[in-house]
């Protein structure tokens, strides 16, 4: 199996690319961002023809059988028949899953989620351990039963605000190398996830809230992640709203929603009060980006998720408080990986350094 690698030269011969620094795009730039579309177009529509890739790139047929011929030659893709039911038959080309792999951890209040995806984005391995200092044992065991070692392209490592602090610890806690690894937020992983494995890129830009020990959002506007100016877009746990004045961290968060439950018999009262705090929040980041989805997961259960979904729903739909909604600010809904999606988003990030479109 073929060491997986960045594709910076794209088979290119060195003595066509520019020797001096002048600016501007180099044919190697151009071959590698060819080479990325397509494998980033084969991931998401499966095999596809040389008329199809051609169609989708703006190239010429011969020009794609000189990239799919690289990619082949580094043992990304294969070429096989595809079956009609005509007489004719076309190539077509399809990613070798076992070509690559990533990993990916979440650090979250409640231990480390670690997965493992292959090229085609599938999750090969999965597991959940509870410190930190089970981590580099895990990983090891999960590598070599899966037997990828020479084809590891990187780690993501997802962090929440509570883990942020120990990156260093983390660091020294996966023990082993595992090639580059990619430190980001746990609601910008949640956003990959969103855009290559669930709804996409959509118009208007993505919102994705995350509910456990906080409250938090990932922004995506104008196809790249939104922090801020001193990095603090989406830390939206400490908005007070309401006629308490109370803060989303206060009143919509997995440890207050488990304060309610021990002094009361059903978690009714908790999602109405959460569900107030949420939607007035939705309706403030709205307000001023007016994302095309919204979008939340994290640590709820289930079943509590989906009815602090539905409750914010009715209050959309109620018009609580004689509050007239704009009819362009999307209806909220759940994260198409509400409990995976940090890790599966923690997963792609070396995917989306080195071989597929970013």
């Amino acid at each position: 199996m073929k060491t997986s690698r960045r594709l910076s030269i794209s088979g290119i011969p060195m003595s066509r690319i520019p020797a001096d620094n002048r600016p501007g795009i180099s044919p190697a730039d151009i071959a590698d961002h060819n080479s990325r579309t397509t494998l980033g177009l084969l991931r998401r529509f499966g095999p596809l023809t040389r008329q199809e890739l051609a169609k989708h790139l703006g190239l010429t047929e011969p020009a794609i059988t000189g990239i799919t011929q690289r990619l082949a030659d580094a043992g990304f893709v294969m070429g096989r028949k595809r079956i009609t039911s005509t007489r004719y038959t076309a190539a077509e080309f399809a990613l070798c899953p076992d070509a690559a792999f990533s990993l990916g951890l979440r650090l979250g209040a409640d231990g480390c989620e670690i997965i493992m995806l292959d090229l085609a984005c599938s999750i090969v391995r999965q597991e959940h351990v509870t410190r930190l200092d089970m981590i580099a044992d895990a990983v090891a065991d999960m590598i070599s039963n899966a037997r990828v070692t020479a084809s590891l392209v990187g780690c993501g490592i997802a962090l929440s605000p509570e883990t942020v602090s120990a990156r260093s610890a983390i660091e020294a806690a996966i023990g082993r190398p595992l090639g580059p690894l990619f430190f980001l937020e746990d609601s910008e992983a949640a956003i990959n996830a969103e855009r290559m494995l669930g709804i996409g890129d959509v118009e208007g830009g993505l919102v994705t809230i995350l509910i456990d020990d906080t409250v938090r959002a990932g922004l995506f506007i104008g196809g790249r992640p939104f922090h801020g100016m001193h990095g603090q877009a989406g830390q939206i746990g400490e908005m007070r709203s309401g006629i308490d004045g109370a803060s989303l961290n206060e009143m919509a968060t997995l440890p207050s929603l488990q304060r309610h439950l021990a002094r009361a018999t059903s978690a009714n009262g908790w999602l109405e009060i959460a569900a107030r705090h949420l939607h007035e929040a939705v309706l403030a980041i709205s307000g001023f980006i007016a994302p095309g989805a919204i979008l939340i997961g994290g640590s709820l259960p289930d079943d509590i998720l989906a009815s602090v979904i539905s409750r914010m729903a009715r209050e959309r739909e109620e018009k609580i408080r004689d509050l007239v909604i704009a009819p362009w600010i999307p209806a909220v809904q759940p994260a198409t990986h509400p409990k995976d999606g940090v890790a599966l988003g923690a997963a792609l990030r070396p995917f989306t350094e080195t071989l597929f479109p970013a």
